[in-house]
């Protein structure tokens, strides 16, 4: 008894071809996921703005405390130097009263010509020298004339 091959065809999906277009299903996701990123998109970059703003807007108000507490101290400055508020300082922190009698001394020595003035503290005669000429004249000087 012989026996009879019998076979059975097993089918494989053939390989698909390079130029077969994709199917409906593949092409809707793709374009689905293709726009909800799209979407996402403005999104990201207006919560990059919406921080941007905040930051600024932080930076004016500490800008505008800043002011502020600089003008509250020009004001505290300026009531400070009151000269009304100096004499009351005076006469009760510091115990400070008004000369009853206004001395005058007249001198009948000549002033003299010149005042004495402690050598360091006159400028030097050399760069005295050095600064009375001016920048043309310097130029003039580099040039060949006799």
């Amino acid at each position: 008894m012989a026996r009879a091959h019998t076979a059975i065809a097993y089918e494989h999906p053939a390989p698909r071809a390079k130029g077969r277009p994709l199917g409906m299903p593949v092409v809707l996701t793709i374009i689905l996921v293709t726009l909800g990123l799209a979407a996402l998109l403005p999104l990201l970059q207006d919560s990059r703005a919406v921080d941007t703003d905040y930051s600024i807007r932080q930076l004016e108000r500490q800008r505008n405390d800043w002011e502020a507490r600089s003008h509250e101290l020009e004001a505290e400055i300026a009531s400070l130097a009151a000269l009304d508020r100096i004499e009351k300082e005076a006469r009760q922190r510091l115990k400070m009263q008004a000369p009853e009698h206004t001395l005058y001394l007249t001198v009948d020595a000549a002033s003299p010509a010149s005042q004495p003035i402690p050598a360091r503290f006159l400028p030097n005669k050399q760069e005295s020298a050095k600064e009375e000429k001016s920048w043309w004249q310097s130029l003039l000087d580099l040039l060949p004339f006799p």
